[in-house]
């Protein structure tokens, strides 16, 4: 040892003043470390939870915003769905309606067509029954000029009378 304090001291060491040295650091590192770190790492590690806890929250909210998206979109994918859904039952109840339209259509039709014949017979009698009347009135017309004399009930009745008696014998 004597050899290793001899070559300390040959580059300027002193021993005594290393020693005073150390134990100058010892109290002045005990005085530090009671007063000083402790408070000094409560402080580091309130602000290491701090930022742990910030990184769990952004951790955290980074999922729960992932998840929201997911839910967003899977109301998005329903909605659409639901909007093809009532699309399609629209065109459904539409052509339903179309069918029972045109099914009240033709028996409109068919009831104007029916109503129309009826009509177009009740014309065709009274037309019928006017005709009649019209070449009644043009025989009786002919037959007194052909008799040259106006015919009159009791005329009328002589006259049928003696056709139907030639025509009987």
């Amino acid at each position: 040892m004597d050899y290793i304090l001899e070559t300390l001291g040959k580059v300027g060491f002193d021993w005594k003043m290393g020693l005073f040295n150390l134990v100058n650091f010892l109290v002045i590192f005990w005085i530090l470390k009671r007063y000083a770190f402790g408070p000094v790492m409560s402080v580091i590690e309130k602000r290491q939870e701090k930022i742990q806890e910030g990184i769990d929250n952004y951790t955290k909210s980074k999922t729960e915003l992932q998840m929201a998206e997911k839910k967003a979109q899977d109301i998005v994918d329903q909605a659409k769905v639901d909007a093809n859904k009532i699309v399609e039952q629209g065109h459904v109840d539409a052509q339903g309606v179309a069918e029972t339209m045109k099914v009240k259509a033709k028996k409109e039709i068919e009831l104007l067509v029916a109503q129309a014949k009826k009509n177009i017979e009740i014309d065709k009698r009274e037309m019928q029954d006017g005709l009649r009347k019209d070449t009644v009135e043009l025989v009786i017309i002919a037959v007194e000029k052909i008799l040259g004399e106006k015919m009159d009930d009791k005329r009328d009745e002589k006259y049928i009378q003696d056709i139907l008696a030639t025509l009987k014998s």
